[in-house]
């Protein structure tokens, strides 16, 4: 099992309301897409000025694949669908300042910002990140 860091912007997408409404989502997928198997751990982090952290945890569920409804005047990073499914949110999230506090965690640069919406996750990371996560999980409601 690899675990991955998916990226969420919350000025582009409304991910609680959408989560609420179905916990069964597709996400761009650009790199990486031949790494990803299902049962992928996802750490889900939401990016911008307000709060930035992980916020959600959710599993692959089945391989990327190519979007049907891509096509070739559409963003190339569009083209490569993963779908997940949002198994836990983290509350009180992981947020941004306290994984820079966490000697571990602060070398991985992902968490110091990045561009792009998939990068797969040491294990130690993972393991660092669990420690920290398991207690503050909190199960989302039936699919």
């Amino acid at each position: 099992m690899t675990d991955w860091i998916f990226q969420g912007n919350s000025k582009q997408y409304d991910l609680g309301a959408a989560i609420a409404e179905s916990r069964l989502h597709s996400w761009r997928t650009p790199r990486y897409r031949d790494r990803t198997a299902a049962g992928d751990r996802v750490w889900l982090q939401v990016v911008g000025r307000d709060r930035p952290g992980i916020y959600y945890v959710a599993t692959i569920t089945a391989p990327t694949y190519e979007d049907p409804r891509w096509d070739d005047r559409g963003p190339a990073s569009a083209r490569w669908r993963t779908d997940v499914r949002f198994d836990y949110q983290i509350d009180p999230p992981l947020l941004r300042v306290e994984l820079l506090a966490t000697a571990e965690l602060a070398a991985f640069r992902p968490f110091r910002g990045f561009q792009g919406s998939t990068v797969p996750v040491p294990s130690d990371v993972a393991t660092r990140l669990w420690e920290r996560a398991e207690p503050r999980l909190e199960p989302l409601g039936p699919e």
